[in-house]
């Protein structure tokens, strides 16, 4: 039986943007995050994925209360985290925690290895002392590096061995809950895969669950249970990863699976070109949000917005070709 970790409902998060009136308010927003719904079971790894500027990042950081939000719900092992603020945030950082996805730049580079991790252990008051230098060792033997990482530098390291100090700093709360944000981007192909397998291996160790955001579905492939496509701030295709890969419903979602590179030179693949420009998110269309790019749009599409509903069992999709004939 599976339990649901984390449950998002209606969630929004709009920016201000444009110029401002005579009381200095914003004239537009810009729909970041636009009424997204989903839950994440525990020990899962939720695969999130969408082109840049869909708003992948921006629920991950909501959800994390790094972000305020603007509208929605949330709730985290059936407590409601809508609203924490002070000393129960504080108590909420322990159990859920993120893996930037620049290792060059989420490390403090005048601070050696050691005093990083010294300082979460100190402010979550886990470990002070010879406890916190035991306890920065079997972290960092826990993301596979030597003790005698602890005394160097950042810029001592490569980006791989970065990523996993970053890592390790997440850990160092014993964390629940892990937003991982595009961590293997920034990495070089031969390292991304050393990275994707610690975080597969550690979740099986400690029982993590994890949302991984990234803009690379081979990668989402390899690690995911389930995976969201966003588009424009919303999901529009939600599955179990073999049956999104192996039976994409929404036309986007085609697109982007099909845009993955082929593996050998005499493999050939059809592929399915987007035309147009991606719609503003201050101001979404009326109807579907990739009808001005879908090959297989209708009259319907551009007119009212798909509800996001479920196709097959397990399978979710908001598009008019398969929902159009139940009105």
């Amino acid at each position: 039986m599976t339990t649901t970790l984390l449950q998002v409902e209606g969630l929004k998060k709009y920016f201000p943007a444009g110029k401002t009136n005579f009381l200095g308010k914003h004239t537009q927003l810009l729909k970041a995050v636009d009424d997204l719904s989903f839950t994440i079971q525990e020990g899962e790894i939720f695969g999130l994925v969408g082109e840049s500027g869909c708003g992948k990042s921006t629920t991950g950081r909501c959800i994390l209360k790094i972000e305020e939000i603007t509208s929605g719900n949330m709730q985290f092992m059936g407590k409601d985290i809508t609203n924490l603020k002070g000393k129960e945030l504080l108590q909420l950082r322990q159990e859920m925690q993120m893996i930037f996805q620049n290792p060059y730049s989420s490390l403090n580079p005048r601070l050696t290895i050691r005093q990083t991790l010294e300082e979460v252990l100190k402010v979550h008051k886990i470990a002070t002392g010879n406890q916190a230098k035991v306890r920065i060792i079997e972290l960092l033997e826990q993301v596979g590096l030597p003790r005698d990482t602890m005394d160097r530098y950042p810029h001592e390291f490569s980006g791989g061995q970065l990523q996993r100090i970053v890592v390790a700093r997440a850990l160092a709360v014993n964390p629940k809950f892990i937003f991982a944000d595009e961590p293997v981007s920034a990495l070089d192909v031969s390292v991304q895969a050393q990275i994707l397998n610690l975080l597969v291996s550690l979740r099986e160790e400690l029982g993590l669950t994890i949302l991984f955001v990234a803009h690379d579905l081979s990668v989402v492939e390899h690690i995911s249970d389930r995976v969201g496509v966003m588009y424009l701030g919303q999901i529009v295709e939600m599955a179990k990863v073999e049956d999104l890969y192996a039976e994409p419903l929404h036309p986007y979602t085609k697109a982007l699976i099909q845009s993955i590179p082929i593996n050998h030179p005499k493999e050939k693949k059809e592929r399915i070109t987007l035309e147009g420009d991606i719609p503003s998110p201050i101001d979404p269309p009326m109807g579907c949000r990739f009808a001005s790019r879908c090959p297989q749009c209708f009259a319907l599409c551009i007119e009212e917005a798909p509800t996001f509903q479920e196709v097959k069992p397990g399978h979710f999709a908001a598009c008019h070709l398969y929902i159009s004939n139940e009105k």
